[in-house]
């Protein structure tokens, strides 16, 4: 089995925090697992051609952390760029029942929303639990994406 199915260039500034040196993404990376060790290509500021990282995908930003202290002294801000090998490919937004039967019964396709509009709509809707509050937010959305179309 291949231990990356994908490439995907990547670039961002370098930040030290308590110690260690995180590489910070540019552009958030979206639809891609969080979380999970994978292998940088480092081009610049110095080539490094499998550095070990982990993804962190949170609501606003990707940091790649390495998992070894290989990076020289850098300064915070200092520019850097290279690949990373995606473990696997972009995994699409998993649309709770509720919603899909919801989305089904009103006609309203889900398959082309972008994916910073999943993932604003979906957590909208994951922060509710199951009674009206969630049901009303289901309706929002709804109405939201027909009105889209």
């Amino acid at each position: 089995m291949p231990r990356h199915t994908g490439e995907l260039a990547v670039r961002g500034r370098l930040e030290r925090r308590e110690g260690a040196v995180l590489l910070v993404v540019d552009e958030r990376l979206s639809g891609h697992d969080t979380f999970l060790s994978t292998t940088l290509r480092l081009d610049q500021p110095v080539r490094l051609p499998d550095l070990p990282v982990q993804i962190l995908t949170f609501d606003d930003v990707t940091v790649l952390a390495p998992l070894v202290s290989v990076l020289p002294q850098s300064q915070d801000g200092e520019e850097w760029s290279g690949t990373l090998l995606i473990p696997h490919g972009a995994r699409p937004p998993t649309i709770p029942d509720d919603l899909a039967q919801a989305a089904a019964e009103a006609g309203v396709d889900t398959s082309s929303w972008s994916p910073a509009e999943a993932r604003h709509l979906l957590t909208f809707l994951s922060e509710a639990v199951p009674g009206p509050v969630r049901t009303e937010r289901i309706g929002l959305i709804i109405a939201a994406l027909a009105g889209l179309s």
